[in-house]
């Protein structure tokens, strides 16, 4: 790909729900937030009805277009904070959390926790893999991280 995708930029519209025919107004923001290995956009979409204003949906999400190697996306189903004790949690223990793209390699991944933790000043992140033949997780990534900006 060459120069930032089109739909970089924040956009205004009327829709409309079908079947049902509710019209509604819909405002988008698409922010470029990296061009290499891959481009990586952050949208936000926001509607509400045309007559009443009253709100409809929100939503916030992030694209990647030309994946990286792994070629897979994971869904987590399950997510906790812990605000008591500085803690989110999140798991994907299902077959389908998991969507495997052509270029994928290695052994299929059948589970996935990822927990995160503030100890002191410094966030914590551990990532734990189970994958296909496997019933338990492995220890996969750990990460000690300090902030650096607000």
């Amino acid at each position: 790909m060459s120069g930032p995708p089109f739909i970089i930029g924040a956009w205004k519209g009327k829709g409309k729900v079908l079947p049902k025919g509710i019209e509604y107004l819909e405002s988008s923001t698409f922010l470029l937030l990296r061009e290499e290995p891959a481009y990586v956009i952050n949208w936000q979409q926001f509607t509400k009805h045309a007559e009443t204003l009253k709100p409809m949906h929100a939503e916030n999400g992030f694209l990647k277009i030309l994946s990286h190697p792994f070629s897979v996306n994971e869904y987590y189903k399950t997510a906790h904070f812990d605000f008591d004790k500085n803690i989110f949690e999140c798991v994907a223990d299902t077959e389908d959390c998991f969507q495997r793209g052509p270029a994928a390699g290695g052994k299929p991944a059948t589970g996935s926790r990822r927990i995160y933790k503030l100890e002191d000043d410094k966030l914590i992140y551990d990532m734990y893999l189970r994958t296909e033949g496997s019933d338990e997780f492995v220890h996969h990534l750990h990460c000690e991280m300090m902030k650096v900006s607000e």
